[in-house]
């Protein structure tokens, strides 16, 4: 019963004709079920893509359909699939998102019966969860142990299906705020690309985009144990207030390479990891690395190519600098309710440049 709510009121959102308490249902039943995620936003975009559909007579047909099951039922008594009511409802359009939903899980399903046979790959995908954010959009996920981690842009969480029964383990890439229900027999642990992070109850915040140059940890409360993959014998344990940054692993193999040839210097091993203390803001309390949660923007003291990436993944674009030097520019400051084209305004005003852009692509230029 609870599936069959979840269809009809994402159906409603779907068409822009949910009321606020049904939105709200909406988003208790998703915290519920993470692994609905997925789907949601696979029908989100399937909805976004179709501009050239017909909608009223997408509407008629979906109705013609009704009615025609009613006859077939001799349930001549129902208003609901009256044809003489469909020009009133013609204006409720989530029916026909209704109807699209049914389409795109007629598909799944044939996909998965289709896909079904003995591929181990197939079957170890249907035991995992993933939930994934698009560029441009955050998510706030309920575990199954009562965990709850939100997720920045261009994010994703895997886990099994089994979580929270004999072990507590997720796979993240990108960036995620990990506020950990505490057990004491059953550790939570977070693999990412470059470290393993080990915890029983907490609240830190990982970011581990494989594009970027570093991957870091901010531990907010309670205490973390880090393990490097490449340095497996090193174990780091984090205190309030501490942010790990550590080399990802494409870089620290780069640098190895280096140091083999003897191109770098003894010193450099050093800055491969580094603890920090987390400087908060003495008016709110705040720390730059978890205020993207309040959809705040923030950036210290980063080049301009190290900027444009986060830039892309928060605004959704493509953006491309067409200069050597004015990648190696350095900003400070902070983004809220800014669209791309105000927040590219106020970068000229510290350092002048302009721009272009064509669609989701914008070229950065002297």
């Amino acid at each position: 019963m609870r599936q069959e709510m979840f269809w009809v009121l994402l159906s409603k959102k779907l068409a822009n004709e949910a009321t606020a308490e049904e939105l709200k249902e909406l988003g208790t039943l998703i915290l519920d079920h993470p692994e609905w995620q997925y789907a949601i936003q696979n029908l989100e975009e399937l909805w976004k893509q179709e501009p050239n559909v017909d909608i009223m007579q997408g509407e008629d047909a979906f109705m013609l359909h009704l009615h025609r099951m009613t006859e077939n039922n001799d349930s001549t008594s129902n208003t609901d699939t009256d044809p003489e009511a469909a020009p009133v409802r013609r204006s409720k359009r989530w029916y026909w998102a209704a109807a699209a939903v049914l389409f795109a899980i007629a598909g799944l399903f044939l996909f998965r019966n289709l896909f079904s046979g003995s591929d181990d790959s197939t079957s170890v995908a249907r035991q995992l969860n993933e939930i994934s954010t698009r560029p441009g959009s955050k998510s706030r996920v309920k575990l199954p142990d009562g965990s709850v981690v939100w997720l920045n842009a261009g994010s994703k969480l895997t886990y099994n299906k089994d979580f929270g029964i004999e072990t507590r383990e997720v796979v993240l890439t990108g960036e995620g705020f990990f506020d950990v229900m505490k057990m004491k027999e059953k550790p939570f642990i977070i693999h990412t690309s470059s470290i393993n992070i080990k915890v029983l109850g907490t609240v830190f915040n990982v970011k581990a985009y494989p594009e970027d140059k570093q991957t870091e940890t901010s531990l907010i409360r309670g205490s973390i144990e880090v393990t490097i993959k490449n340095r497996p014998n090193d174990k780091i344990i984090l205190s309030p207030s501490e942010k790990l940054v550590v080399e990802n692993i494409a870089a620290s193999e780069q640098f190895h390479a280096a140091k083999a040839e003897k191109t770098v210097s003894p010193l450099t091993i050093n800055t491969l990891v580094a603890i920090n203390k987390l400087k908060y803001n003495p008016v709110d309390s705040t720390v730059a690395e978890t205020q993207w949660i309040d959809n705040k923007f923030v950036f210290r003291d980063e080049s301009f190519s190290e900027l444009v990436v986060r830039m892309e993944r928060w605004y959704d674009v493509e953006m491309e600098i067409d200069d050597a030097a004015l990648q190696q520019k350095r900003f400070s400051g902070i983004f809220e309710q800014e669209t791309i084209a105000q927040a590219l305004e106020a970068l000229k005003i510290t350092v002048p440049f302009k721009y272009e852009q064509a669609g989701n692509k914008i070229i950065i230029h002297r």
